[in-house]
C-alpha cells in the first residue's frame, strides 16, 4: 500500500467568540482538499468532503485533535473526479446519514438540507448555503467567518459546469450561486474543495477571503449571463478520467 502523503493546515480564529477551528488537509498531489471543523470546548467534529484511499489521512487528524464525537459529515457535492469516503466515515461513527442537499440523487441516507439551513457544531453554526452550477445539488457551508466553498468557488476561478447536465442552464445557475456569494462580508475566508496546479488553478494559496476574490477573480468580474456562458464554455482543462462512472459509483453510495 503506498504511503498517504499529504499537507494539514490548522487555521484557529483570532476572535474568542468564534469558537470553530478548521483543520485543512491538501491530499497530495491531487489538490483536492478535505476539512475537518471542530469545537475543542465541547469536543465536536464536522468531516467535509472526505476521499477514498486518504481515510488514514482523516483518521490521523482526528487522533492529533484529541478526544472528539463525529457529529456531522458532509459532502459540498457529488463529486466527478474522485471516490467519496463519506459513507465510510458516517456509518462508522453513526452519524444517522451524509448532509447533502435536498436536490441530490444520492442514493443512501442523507440529512437533507435546503438553503439557509443551520447546522450546530459545538458553539458555532453550520449555515447552509445552496450554490448549484457546478453541480445542481452544490452546497457551501458557512462556519463563523470561514466559507468552505466546495468547487463553487475557487482561489482565481470557479468550478466547472461540462460534467453532466445542461450547460447553459448550469451556468446561469452557477452565475446566481455566485452574485449569492459577493454578498457576503469581505474578510469571509474562503477555503476550497481544489488548490494548486492539479486543477490548473493559478496560486499557491491554499485559502483566499471574499474581498480578494472580488478583486482578483476573473469569474467573478464577468456580469451578464451570456458573457458568464461564453467564459464557462471555453478554454477548460480535460474532464477528469472515468467522471461518469465516479459520479454514478458516488451517488450509489
Amino acid at each position: 500500500m503506498e504511503e498517504e502523503v499529504y499537507v494539514s493546515y490548522k487555521y484557529y480564529s483570532f476572535i474568542i467568540l468564534y469558537m470553530a477551528n478548521i483543520s485543512q488537509l491538501i491530499l497530495g498531489e491531487t489538490g483536492c482538499v478535505s476539512y475537518l471543523i471542530y469545537c475543542n470546548n465541547k469536543k465536536e467534529v464536522a468531516i467535509i468532503d472526505a476521499f477514498e484511499k486518504y481515510e488514514k489521512v482523516i483518521e490521523d487528524e482526528l487522533k492529533k485533535i484529541g478526544n472528539v464525537t463525529i457529529k456531522y459529515i458532509l459532502d459540498t457535492h457529488t463529486h466527478a473526479d474522485r471516490r467519496s469516503a463519506s459513507l465510510y466515515f458516517s456509518n462508522k461513527y453513526n452519524t444517522g446519514g451524509i448532509v447533502k442537499s435536498t436536490l441530490t440523487k444520492y442514493k443512501g441516507k442523507i440529512i437533507g438540507t435546503k438553503d439557509n439551513d443551520i447546522l450546530k457544531i459545538g458553539n458555532s453554526k453550520i449555515q447552509i448555503i445552496f450554490t448549484p452550477g457546478h453541480t445542481y445539488d452544490h452546497n457551501c457551508y458557512l462556519i463563523d467567518k470561514m466559507l468552505i466553498s466546495g468547487d463553487c468557488l475557487f482561489i482565481g476561478d470557479v468550478g466547472r459546469i461540462d460534467l453532466g447536465g445542461n450547460y447553459r442552464e448550469k451556468s446561469d445557475l452557477l452565475f446566481d450561486s455566485l452574485r449569492k456569494l459577493e454578498k457576503l462580508e469581505d474578510h469571509i475566508r474562503v477555503y476550497p474543495n481544489h488548490v494548486g496546479a492539479a486543477h490548473a488553478i493559478d496560486s499557491e494559496d491554499t485559502f483566499s477571503t471574499i474581498g480578494n476574490e472580488k478583486k482578483n477573480n476573473e469569474a467573478l468580474g464577468v456580469k451578464s449571463k451570456d458573457d458568464f456562458y461564453t467564459y464557462m464554455t471555453e478554454g477548460w482543462p480535460p474532464k477528469p478520467d472515468n467522471w461518469e462512472q465516479i459520479i454514478e459509483d458516488n451517488l450509489n453510495g
